[in-house]
């Protein structure tokens, strides 16, 4: 069956249809694959072993070799007893697909592996599984982020070789010469070779989205927003007079009127802001004159930061904009580990009981919201998730009281009319709304549910 199923797609190729499926590795993980059953040693493809590589790999073109070291492509081999027993390629920046006849797009932290084989002598030894956990030894320490490859599905023994890769999606093409179109689709939630799979570049892309739109925040928007935020880290706690305090998000920072990681400035303490974006830690840095913090890009997945870091960390709607919803919890994780001992954590995320939520999340789908909106929170969800990641909530409470968007529209529209009451009548029907805070109505009226948390011991 294998036989037949091998030449129909050997047939349907000839004609002008092709297909491979993507397998990835992402080299964040571990891959500790069982010990082989022969000693082996491993080293770099160079000028001087083409011919005993052309020699292991019969029947190929001999001067293939030589073409991909010139291009810059690495060949890792495998040898036993000083003979090689393995060998693979890989490839960064440009690859080549010889089976689709297509190039593959790489980022500059993916690398492409290419063309494995084991010799007949040696195979179900071990000998192709630690020959890669050492070639993602190598690409790990190049800094690279994930290994792409591509396997024929009729492959069978190559497709389920216990290699640690899993597959993505399907890249291939449909036509004959001239008369060709190229396709990839991929898995939900998997990243196409070539694109930037960075999470800070969807961040990177939006600023600059919303310079070419001509961004700007209310400055009286801003400023409530601002006030809401410094009253509540006032009334949890204050600033520590000693240590390091972090905020997880430069948006204000890089972008509005609403910053107050400046303000957080004291003396004895040591101000560190990050964001995901790079281009986020840039601009907010510029702007910081003179310098009053750190900047640092950072994933709050994977902090970068030792552990018991910082007294104070205040994480203003940063966790409400991932994809997975499991990434919160770890992020939480991370927060907890980088947080000392007897420090606080002060974090907001979108409050999913506002009553006008809904009506934010129809709006983003219609691209009228000009950021990515993850899933929003509830009071309840936002306890539950920070004691699963070791926290314990001294308080809670919901911050910045009005529907969301109507505030940002009805501004706009007072701003239209050229007499100075709507725009009085707004402001102060906003500034009330304010008093919501503490009332049973919070949780209904607050643009942000809040959450004040110690590490448990």
């Amino acid at each position: 069956m294998q036989q037949i199923k091998r030449l129909w797609f050997r047939a349907l190729g000839e004609i002008g249809y092709r297909r491979a499926y993507v397998r990835e590795f992402l080299l964040d993980q571990p891959f500790a694959p069982s010990p082989p059953q022969i000693r082996l040693e491993f080293d770099l493809l160079d000028s001087t072993s083409i011919d005993e590589y052309n020699a292991f790999r019969r029947g190929v073109d001999s001067d293939a070799a030589c073409r991909q070291l010139e291009a810059g492509h690495r060949c890792f081999l495998a040898r036993s007893d000083g003979r090689i027993v393995g060998a693979c390629w890989s490839a960064t920046q440009h690859a080549w697909s010889k089976y689709l006849s297509r190039e593959i797009p790489l980022s500059s932290d993916e690398v492409y592996t290419y063309d494995a084989f084991t010799a007949p002598e040696a195979r179900g030894k071990g000998v192709l599984p630690t020959l890669t956990a050492h070639m993602h030894d190598v690409h790990r320490s190049l800094r690279m982020r994930r290994e792409i490859g591509l396997t024929v599905p009729e492959n069978h023994a190559s497709m389920f070789s216990n290699i640690g890769y899993r597959t993505i999606g399907m890249m291939g093409y449909i036509g004959v010469g001239p008369f060709r179109r190229n396709f990839c689709r991929m898995l939900p939630g998997a990243v196409e070779p070539g694109k930037d799979h960075r999470r800070g570049a969807h961040w990177d892309r939006t600023m600059q989205a919303l310079d070419t739109h001509g961004y700007s925040l209310d400055n009286f928007l801003a400023q409530m927003k601002r006030r809401s935020y410094l009253s509540l880290i006032e009334r949890w706690g204050g600033v520590p007079s000693e240590g390091r305090v972090l905020k997880t998000d430069l948006f204000e920072e890089a972008m509005g009127p609403d910053e107050f990681l400046a303000d957080l400035s004291r003396n004895g303490t040591v101000l560190v802001g990050m964001d995901v974006s790079t281009e986020a830690a840039l601009r907010a840095r510029q702007r910081d004159e003179p310098r009053r913090a750190r900047y640092v890009t950072a994933d709050a997945c994977h902090l970068p930061f030792a552990s018991d870091s910082f007294a104070l960390i205040v994480s203003p709607s940063t966790l409400d904009h991932f994809k997975k919803p499991s990434d919160l919890g770890h992020s939480l994780s991370e927060l907890a580990r980088v947080l000392a001992p007897g420090g606080r954590l002060i974090i907001t995320l979108d409050n999913r009981q506002n009553i006008f939520d809904p009506l934010l999340r129809i709006a983003n789908r219609m691209g009228f919201v000009p950021f990515y909106l993850g899933r929003s929170y509830t009071v309840k969800e936002l306890r539950r998730e920070l004691g699963a990641a070791g926290f314990r909530v001294l308080d809670t409470t919901a911050i910045v009281h009005h529907p969301r968007l109507t505030a940002v529209a009805a501004v706009g529209a007072a701003k239209r009319i050229p007499w100075s009451f709507p725009m009085r009548a707004v402001q102060g029907t906003l500034l009330k709304s304010q008093r919501l805070q503490d009332t049973r109505l919070q949780y209904f009226s607050g643009c942000f549910v809040a959450a004040l948390a110690v590490r448990r011991a």
